[in-house]
């Protein structure tokens, strides 16, 4: 760090403002140089023009005419681009075959799972809610009729 010569309106200032109250001389003329020595930079955002930051938006360039033959028809894609299109298209239709597929599996599954749910309708026991309590209500008709039968086979 370079020794600067100050002026003798900045000693003063130093002399007024830089306090160093309980240190011994030596600390303050080591503090008093040390500060001296130092010279803060604004912030960054303070500054007007920073050759850092980019101060304008880049200008757009002037369109070049090319002089030579303009191609207004355009070109059929290449033999590889429509083959790939064709084996993206057919992987489409396997896709939504097979969610179809799925979709008819489940349906299938779901009216079975009704009838099964439909033919033990009769064989579960009813439960009445009565004041509080859980209580089975009288066999119905058609397990009373079950269970003679299965008597008059014993």
């Amino acid at each position: 760090m370079s020794a600067q010569p100050e002026s003798p309106e900045q000693e003063e200032f130093d002399n007024f403002f830089t306090v160093f109250d309980g240190s011994s001389p030596e600390d303050v003329s080591h503090a008093r140089q040390l500060w001296s020595s130092l010279s803060l930079l604004p912030p960054q955002e303070s500054r007007l023009v920073s050759a850092d930051i980019r101060q304008r938006l880049p200008m757009s360039r002037p369109q070049r005419s090319s002089t030579g033959p303009k191609t207004s028809a355009p070109q059929p894609p290449s033999v590889p681009v429509l083959r790939q299109r064709q084996e993206e298209r057919q992987r489409y239709l396997n896709m939504a075959d097979q969610r179809r597929e799925i979709l008819a599996l489940l349906r299938r599954q779901r009216e079975q799972r009704i009838q099964k749910e439909l033919l033990s309708v009769a064989f579960k026991p009813k439960v009445k809610i009565s004041k509080g309590k859980v209580t089975k209500t009288q066999k119905t008709a058609d397990f009373e009729v079950d269970q003679e039968l299965v008597l008059q086979l014993h």
